[in-house]
Order: structure tokens, then C-alpha cells, then sequence
């Protein structure tokens, strides 16, 4: 269960905009409620809006969890008016699941009961929510909750929500209760809610009165997430008068929103609701919602997560993987480092990854982690291990550098040289940072043909140096746009079986653009973990890349480059972002027909680079479907 302050909720509504469903004037409410409530933590709250007026008032709710068996839960309801000012007084709706018909439930009338209405308010009620809990008796199991509408001044009645029922049942159920409102008229209109909307289960709500209940309920429809049937039954609301079509589509862009990384919060629809009286409906609300626990799939964040700094194409080194052109011994300007950087703190990017060429190599790199420190960003540097001795390696600690990474491919010079040069650099590097027990050091380990077999030996290396975490990556194309060296699907196989039976204190992960190896990694017997934003390349997905020219790519090996001035708008307008997360709705061979489609989104630099397009069909992938006779 992931729990967050409601500060942290209500800003992720200031970074997103419906101007159809709120104005200003809720943004300055929210900031009362922010005043009086901030600091409390809940796994969800919902955003309460009318679709078929013009009104941009919203009431704002947030759920607690006792752990309790009683009362599992409770809402506060923050109504709109009552948001005026910094004394807001709560409506409260608690759990009533254990009010079931023919169960003893004396101790919630006893205790809970009491706590939610009063004393006097309790008394007065008892019997009559026990005649509606028995009522329920072959239509629902229980309640579902109750309701004290003190932010309203409503200090004679209880809200009672019984839980699903058919159409039938609700009707029964009213009949029993000797509704007053018109049977025929709502079996009508329920009728075209199933035939038209496409709803099934309904869940009423009503006051409850000591001598009869309200005249006016709510129809509560509880529908899939998709977008699918939400637009369907949004289209059969504006048919009936009761949503607004400027309203519908701002909904629809809640609902698909991408969600927010840190703290994670994902957008859905708990339910619409529409109040009934005197045989009408009368309009119809959307309960929107923010989830602090993921609920569905998703493909992208509502702005990158981590972000590539190319910093230079410059490198003393001569790897034979390398895929930078060095002869051009280019650097990335200073200010338009500092002014990506800065574009990046200003919309939440979290992780900063400085890269080269030979990331040391730059001039103003202490300069460039030491911003990203006092700014917020985690600083993440590839090293290559050449010209770090003790002074720079301190210099790059004291800067307030996040993460070194160390590129190392063999756990001997003899391995290592066949894919990088430096050896002796990179082995010297993790000795000092190990001497100085720097907390967060890695390896970058690319996996070829050639070293698959000392992958082994590199995990004792590992552990030897006191490594935090062994990250493998797959081997992009080099320079010329080949790939000479790829793994086997035998090989692959096995480093995941390795990966998987490993039990030592280093971290082993595989990089998302290694979607073959991730998917492997995630089979469980009957499912694959792999999916969603996780399932492989990230390009467009969780991150983006600054070219050494200071364009806008998306990643550092799709060397595609944009001119864009905001981080953001990039994010959310570039047709090849749009591209990139679309591209496994169409998938080639032979992508198309691999067990693992669903759980695979191979890299997609590599086929733009050797076919010149970006699309699904790995033809070098070392699991494609012609080679899984293998797997089990």
C-alpha cells in the first residue's frame, strides 16, 4: 500500500489541466485543504465534478485505513463550500461492510455507530439501519458505507449505501424501504443506463430519516477503466442531457492521463454517479481519482523520469563497441547544459545521466553535478575510469555526484578488450571507490558473444569491489551501425537462470532497453511480470536524451534531434514520441508472432539505425520465435 501526504496529491492536480472541470477558484480552495489536511497520508483521493452544467466546483475527498475489522475505512468528504476557508468541517462516510443481513453486528451499533453520528443521532437511527441492512437480505451481502453529512449541517439523517445490486434488487430494495419516488419512471431510465451506457451493477445511496428515506437517491455506476467504455458511456450521458461535450472530453484526458513518477500517482474513475427525483434524473457527477497504488498499464510518465546528457563525443579511448563518432571532438556548450538542467528540475525529472564520449573529458562536469545537487536532480555518471585518480574521484564525491557507474566488460584484461579498451582505468577506479566506501557504485556490463561465459566471474568482481549493483546491457550498434558481437539465445537463457539462482549481496539488473533478457527474467509459470512501463525500451517512455549539439532526442542512441525549447512540451507534442509508444500496437515480424510480445519492446535504436525506421521486429533478436524451441 503506498501512502502519501494529501500535499503530494494536490500538487499532481496543479500540474495537469482541465480547464472544462476546474477553474482558479478551486485551485485556491485546494490550498485551504492543503492548510488544514496536508500532512495526512492516504493511498487515494477523488475529485467530485458536475459534467452537465457549467459549474467548476468540485468537492474533494481523501480515504484512511484503520487496520481495523470494524471499520476497515473512512472518507472525508470536503464539499466545495465548506473549502471557503481554512475551517473546514468534513462529511464522513466509514465502512459498513460487517452490517450484513442475519449477522450480529451489535458491537458496530455499539461503537461505530455512535462515533459516526453521535449519540443522540444513533439512537434515534439504530433500528432504521437495521431494517435497511435486513432489507438487503437476497439482493447484496452488506452495506457498503455510511454517511454524516456534518460539512452540510445535516445533523437528522444518515447516508446509507447499500453495495451492488442488479436493477431488479434496487427497485426491491426501495419498494421494501417504501420509497416515495416513482418505481416505473427509474426502472425505465435503468433500463437504458444497461442498454445504452453498457452498465451492469448499480449502487444507490439515499438519506435515511427516522419516519421514511429521501425522495432524492444516486444512481452509482461503477464502470472498467478503459477508455472504451467510459467514452461509451459518457456518449450516452450527453445524449441524455446530462454531460456537457466540452465536459466529456476533458474527462476522457483525465482518465488517459500518464501518470506521475515520485511519488507515483496514476488517474482513473472510481464512478459516476446521477441524482434521481420526482422520475428524473437530475444531472450526472464523475468521481475522479488519484491512485497511489499503480491500477492499470501504462506506457509513459507524465514527464520523463531521467533525462541523457551528452556531454562530449571526445575519448582517449578506443573501444570497438563504441558507437560515438570521435573525430568530431565536439563538447556540449555550458549554457545549454545549465538550461536543460533547469528545464529539467522545473517539471519533476528525477535522474540525470552524464555520459560521453569519456564523461571526464568534459571541462565543466564538478561544475554541472554540483547543480544538479543544489536543484534536487540525482546525478548519474558513466565512467570509463580514465582519468579518475584519488583527488577527482573526491572532487566528483564532494560535487554531490548520485551514482558512478564503471564500464567494465570482463572480469580480464584478455575479455574485456575484446568490446572496450581501459581495463587497468576501470579495475584502479572501483579500488578507490572502495577505499573511499562510496556508497553507490556500479557496473556496466555489456553482454556480447564473446564474454557471456565470465558473466560468473564478473558477479566475484563484483563482490570483491564491494559493488552496490551489476547492471546488464545489451550491446547497441556500433559506430558503422553493426552488430557484430550479439549473444546467443542459449547464452541469454542462461545468464537469466544465473541472474535468477544469484543470492549474493550484489544488485543484478538488466537494462530496460535489454527487453529479451527482462523478459526472461520476469516469467512466472502462468504470467510474466515484464509488462507495462517496465516491458523494455524507454525511449519516449520514462526518459529522454540531450544531444551533444543540445537538441532534444529520445534517447542517447536515437539520434533523432528536435527543436524544442521546453521539456515538456517535447515530451507531450513530438510525433516521434508519439511513435515510440505506439509502435507494439502494430508489431512485425518477427516481434509479431514471439510468446513474448506482451512482455518485450525491443531497443528501438537498432532498427532505426540499420533499417532507418522505428517499429516492432527485432529480426537480431537471440529469443525470436524460430529459436524459443528451447525455452520451456
Amino acid at each position: 500500500m503506498a501512502l502519501y501526504a494529501l500535499s503530494n496529491y494536490i500538487d499532481w492536480f496543479y500540474r495537469q489541466s482541465y480547464p472544462a472541470l476546474f477553474d482558479a477558484e478551486v485551485s485556491r480552495r485546494l490550498e485551504n485543504v492543503r492548510a488544514a489536511f496536508g500532512e495526512r497520508e492516504t493511498e487515494e483521493v477523488i475529485v467530485e465534478v458536475h459534467l452537465s452544467d457549467d459549474s467548476k466546483r468540485c468537492d474533494y475527498s481523501f480515504r484512511e485505513d484503520t487496520g481495523k475489522e470494524i471499520v476497515k475505512n473512512y472518507w472525508l468528504e470536503l464539499d466545495f463550500e465548506a473549502c471557503a476557508t481554512q475551517d473546514i468541517t468534513p462529511c464522513y462516510f466509514i465502512d459498513a461492510s460487517v452490517l450484513k443481513p442475519g449477522v450480529d453486528a451489535s458491537l458496530f451499533y455499539k461503537t461505530a455507530l455512535p462515533g459516526l453520528a453521535g449519540i443522540k443521532r444513533a439512537d434515534t437511527l439504530h433500528h432504521r439501519v437495521e431494517k435497511c441492512v435486513e432489507s438487503l437480505n437476497g439482493r447484496c451481502e452488506a452495506l457498503f458505507q455510511l454517511g454524516a453529512m456534518v460539512g452540510r449541517g445535516q445533523d437528522n439523517s444518515l447516508r446509507i449505501f447499500p453495495d451492488d445490486m442488479k436493477r431488479a434488487d434496487v427497485l426491491g430494495y426501495l419498494k421494501d424501504l417504501n420509497w416515495s419516488g416513482d418505481l416505473e419512471a427509474l426502472d425505465s431510465f435503468l433500463c437504458k443506463c444497461e442498454l445504452e451506457g453498457g452498465c451492469g451493477l448499480l449502487r444507490t445511496d439515499f438519506d435515511l430519516f427516522v419516519d421514511r428515506i429521501s425522495d432524492k437517491i444516486g444512481i452509482n455506476i461503477m464502470l472498467r477503466n478503459t477508455p472504451e467504455i467510459v467514452c461509451r458511456w459518457l456518449d450516452f450521458l450527453e445524449s441524455e442531457g446530462l454531460c456537457l461535450p466540452e465536459k466529456k472530453a476533458d474527462v476522457l484526458r483525465f482518465l488517459t492521463a500518464d501518470p506521475n513518477y515520485d511519488p507515483f500517482i496514476q488517474n482513473d474513475i472510481a464512478h459516476f454517479k446521477i441524482p434521481f427525483e420526482n422520475g428524473k434524473p437530475l444531472g450526472a457527477k464523475a468521481y475522479l481519482r488519484h491512485n497511489g497504488v499503480q491500477v492499470k498499464e501504462f506506457r509513459a510518465f507524465y514527464a520523463p523520469v531521467q533525462m541523457n546528457l551528452e556531454l562530449t563525443s571526445r575519448c582517449p579511448l578506443r573501444c570497438p563497441q563504441c558507437y560515438c563518432d570521435l573525430n568530431k571532438g565536439k563538447d556540449l556548450p555550458i549554457d545549454k547544459a545549465l538550461y536543460w538542467l533547469k528545464n529539467a528540475a522545473e517539471h519533476g525529472v528525477h535522474h540525470i545521466n552524464l555520459s560521453g564520449g569519456e564523461t571526464m573529458c568534459y571541462p565543466y562536469l564538478y561544475r554541472l553535478i554540483q547543480f544538479c545537487h543544489e536543484n534536487g536532480l540525482q546525478s548519474n555518471v558513466a565512467l570509463s575510469g580514465w582519468g579518475i585518480d584519488e583527488k577527482s574521484l573526491q572532487k566528483l564525491i564532494d560535487c554531490g555526484v548520485t551514482n558512478i557507474y564503471i564500464s567494465l566488460n570482463g572480469s580480464t584484461e584478455e575479455i574485456n578488450q575484446k568490446s572496450r579498451d581501459g581495463f587497468d582505468y576501470a579495475i584502479r577506479s572501483l579500488e578507490l571507490l572502495q577505499k573511499k566506501a562510496f556508497a553507490n557504485t556500479y557496473i556496466n556490463w555489456v553482454m556480447h558473444s564473446f564474454n557471456a561465459e565470465d558473466f560468473p566471474a564478473m558477479l566475484e568482481l563484483a563482490e570483491r569491489y564491494g559493488v552496490s549493483e551489476l547492471v546488464v546491457l545489451v550491446f547497441k550498434p556500433n559506430a558503422s551501425y553493426e552488430l557484430p558481437s550479439l549473444p546467443t539465445g542459449e547464452q541469454v537463457r542462461e545468464i537469466a537462470k544465473i541472474i535468477r539462482a544469484y543470492k549474493g549481496p550484489v544488485r543484478v539488473t538488466a537494462e530496460g532497453c535489454f527487453s529479451q533478457l527482462r523478459a526472461l527474467l520476469g516469467q512466472r509459470f502462468f504470467t510474466n511480470l515484464n509488462r507495462g512501463i517496465t516491458r523494455g525500451c524507454g525511449a519516449g517512455r520514462d526518459g529522454i536524451s540531450v544531444s551533444v549539439d543540445g537538441k532534444l532526442t529520445p534517447c542517447r542512441h536515437l539520434e533523432i534531434e528536435e527543436d524544442w525549447n521546453d521539456i515538456l512540451d517535447y515530451w507531450q507534442g513530438s510525433q516521434t514520441i508519439k511513435t515510440l509508444r505506439t509502435m507494439e500496437d502494430s508489431p512485425e515480424n518477427p516481434c509479431s508472432g514471439c510468446r513474448y510480445q506482451r512482455y518485450c519492446l525491443p531497443c528501438a535504436a537498432v532498427n532505426y539505425k540499420q533499417k532507418g525506421k522505428i517499429f516492432m521486429g527485432c529480426d537480431c533478436c537471440p529469443i525470436r520465435p524460430e529459436k524459443q524451441e528451447d525455452d520451456e
